[in-house]
């Protein structure tokens, strides 16, 4: 047998050496990667940075004491297992994920704890190109950036964050679909300054928030399909000066199950609405229709002003109500009060005025009592698991341009039984 020299074998051994530490050498940080495996590839604080426009990061199962910031285009966010991948922001950590480009996807897992946002999908960057979102600071159209179009949510638990479960702000062409949303500080899911949102809200389970679902100055929001249930008020739809794009117009609430939102052991709203099924304030061409809107101690439906903004073109026909002190309250004040808003009800309906029936031109009085103390958003019970997504792989989603709407003249009354699947 033929051997090899010494010098040669020294030779072959120091190459397969440096062939061995290239291989498992920390990659370049400059180098992106198409997927991004947490935490076997990286760290979820450093994902967000590696991953490459259209690429996947995929978080194994794990407590993750961290935030994800994605700054990327077409990025899809994936945890394995919806319920045992937790972000957990300790009470210590502002937000859980943070997306901030074009058609981004965030699914399949849980963020928790987190001092504001559990998710936040947003438009507006700091001077870094750091994700945040407004509101006081008193946005004038004018001044606000562009809107960044696509985003997906879907598959999500965001339960005891101290601002807003799902917040998706300045955005268009958005889906917000089959999440968990709870004990939310301000509600459970947002959508803010959009002037045409073309967003989808659906099938979600929305419930035990100050507010579960509230929409300021979102225009264009379709909201379907989902469970409203145990929250202060259930859906707020209003328009105001703090951020552009007022006033809120065309939204959409059709097919939801809207019950019981007099719920004390939740986090106090700002607003201090309490027993509230649907309040519009200020809204433009709002439609309400096909929906089960029971068991409120205030009202079903308040329609009314919000500041100087008249509540104008309001559609409501079609809807279910039972057990609430009043049905619906019609009650803008004088210098906003409003036109062509028009009531199709039955007539054992209970209403302010009386016999709201028609277009209203004459507003009633209605005065809401203030709702009970509330408790920590951290300290909100925490409903039922739901399930995650059926296939899990590594495959990006691509997502479409625009959203496609469902047709909503199809959709009928939900069922009283989908009280007892709302998790609550």
């Amino acid at each position: 047998m033929k051997r090899v020299a010494p010098v040669l074998v020294a030779v072959l051994l120091a190459a397969a050496s440096l062939v061995g530490c290239a291989a498992g050498a920390s990659p370049d940080p400059q180098e992106k990667k198409d997927v991004v495996r947490v935490p076997q590839d990286a760290s979820l604080t450093d994902a967000g940075a590696l991953v490459a426009d259209g690429g996947i990061i995929l978080i194994a199962p794990g407590t993750y004491t961290e935030s994800l910031d994605v700054r990327g285009d077409d990025v899809t966010v994936r945890g394995e297992d919806r319920n045992a991948v937790i972000l957990d922001g300790e009470l210590t950590r502002s937000n859980g994920v943070v997306g901030t480009g074009e058609r981004i996807t965030v699914e399949n897992l849980t963020v928790r704890n987190f001092l504001q946002n559990g998710v936040l999908i947003t438009g507006v960057t700091d001077d870094n190109g750091a994700g945040i979102a407004r509101g006081p600071d008193g946005y004038l159209p004018d001044q606000s950036p562009p809107p960044v179009p696509g985003y997906l949510v879907q598959r999500v638990t965001a339960n005891n964050n101290g601002l807003y479960g799902i917040y998706a702000f300045n955005r268009t062409d958005g889906v917000i679909r089959e999440n968990l949303a709870s004990g939310g500080s301000d509600s459970g899911i947002y959508v803010g300054q959009c002037e045409q949102c073309a967003a989808l809200v659906q099938d979600n389970v929305i419930t035990m928030n100050a507010a579960g679902l509230e929409l300021a100055n979102a225009s264009g929001v379709v909201i379907t399909g989902n469970r409203i249930v145990r929250n202060r008020i259930g859906i707020s739809v209003l328009s105001n000066y703090l951020e552009a794009h007022g006033p809120t117009a065309g939204v959409q609430i059709v097919g939801n199950v809207i019950a019981d939102n007099n719920e004390a052991q939740t986090p106090e709203q700002a607003g201090g609405a309490f027993g509230v099924g649907v309040g519009l304030g200020g809204t433009v061409d709002a439609v309400v229709t096909a929906n089960l809107i029971t068991g409120h101690s205030a009202a079903g439906v308040w329609v009314t002003s919000s500041e100087d903004f008249a509540p104008t073109g309001t559609s409501l026909a079609g809807d279910v109500f039972a057990g609430n002190a009043l049905d619906v309250a019609f009650a803008p004040n004088e210098r906003a009060a409003g036109s062509d808003n028009c009531f199709t009800l039955d007539a054992s309906a209970t209403t302010v005025p009386a016999g709201l029936s028609g277009c209203a031109t004459a507003p009633g009085s209605f005065t809401q009592a203030p709702g009970p103390a509330g408790i920590m958003f951290s300290k909100v019970a925490l409903p039922p698991q739901r399930p995650g997504l059926d296939d899990v792989d590594d495959t990006p989603r691509t997502l479409p341009r625009t959203v496609e709407m469902p047709d909503l003249s199809a959709v009928s009354v939900p069922s009283a039984d989908l009280l007892a699947e709302s998790g609550s």
